[in-house]
């Protein structure tokens, strides 16, 4: 598997989807370890879309859970309240990240920011075809 090669088709398909919303992003994809594989910026995204799309990215990648579902459990009194002020504060409960996975394990996330929370989700689902939770044979 050549997480580089795939993370690169996730963005070219993100920035496709970024243009057809007219909507500028950055993309982040990051391995379960926490390293960044690919980040790129968007003419015209807001500088700090490449902050928030590594959280995203970093979140699912670690947790493996969509930051959007994340949302819900990290609300003061459930569960995981205490998730958002773990790592220095890098965890993400926005929408727009997704795990990424490969023969059912997971093996990266990607993240997406620059436009509103739902459009970043919108476009980050659009370029992976709908799916919540792709498997990276389909996005190669």
């Amino acid at each position: 598997m050549d997480l580089l090669a795939i993370a690169k088709n996730i963005a070219d398909r993100v920035e496709a989807q970024s243009v057809r919303a007219q909507v500028p992003v950055s993309v982040c994809v990051m391995d379960i370890h926490g390293n960044i594989v690919l980040q790129h910026r968007m003419n015209g995204a807001p500088a700090f879309s490449m902050e928030i799309s590594e959280r995203k990215a970093y979140t699912s990648a670690l947790v493996g859970l969509r930051t959007a579902d994340i949302s819900p459990l990290v609300q003061p009194g459930q569960d995981l309240f205490a998730l958002m002020g773990l790592s220095g504060g890098r965890f993400c409960s926005m929408g727009g990240g997704v795990p990424l996975t490969n023969d059912g394990q997971l093996v990266a996330g990607v993240g997406v920011s620059g436009g509103t929370v739902q459009q970043d989700v919108d476009i980050l689902e659009s370029a992976l075809g709908g799916t919540s939770t792709p498997a990276l044979a389909a996005a190669s």
